[in-house]
């Protein structure tokens, strides 16, 4: 597993994390996540609300990536790895309680990213490199 920095975690924190998975067929779907928070050192979680078709390729594949880029300093990282759906069971149970999510949706899910790589996704030729 590939470890989050405290510079990596403030930006998660800060920006806009968008999720990146692929159907089976290879199309590619990327798309915003405000809920993405840093769960610990090495894994990263969202709240699923709308079951579409993220959900439906993580279903299918498991496979994710996040990226995130501060844009006032053209700086950013990917994470990749592998992510599991957890629903009405113990760990979505405690972390929802936390949230105010049912306010707005009928059903939720917390999905648990494990993050294997990571990748520079800064404005220098560096970009694309592997950092861990």
């Amino acid at each position: 597993m590939a470890l989050l920095s405290e510079e990596m975690k403030k930006m998660i924190d800060q920006q806009l994390p968008f999720l990146a998975t692929t159907g089976v067929d290879g199309s590619p779907q990327v798309g915003p996540k405000g809920s993405t928070r840093v769960y610990d050192d090495e894994h990263l979680i969202y709240y699923e609300h709308t079951f579409k078709q993220a959900y439906a390729n993580l279903q299918q594949n498991g496979y994710a990536a996040v990226a995130v880029v501060d844009s006032n300093v053209e700086k950013g990282f990917r994470f990749e790895g592998t992510a599991v759906i957890h629903e009405d069971d113990d760990f979505a149970n405690d972390i929802l309680a936390k949230t105010s999510i049912f306010d707005r949706f009928p059903r939720a899910a917390v999905v648990l990213i494990s993050i294997d790589r990571i990748y520079k996704l800064d404005n220098t030729l560096e970009a694309g490199d592997r950092i861990a």
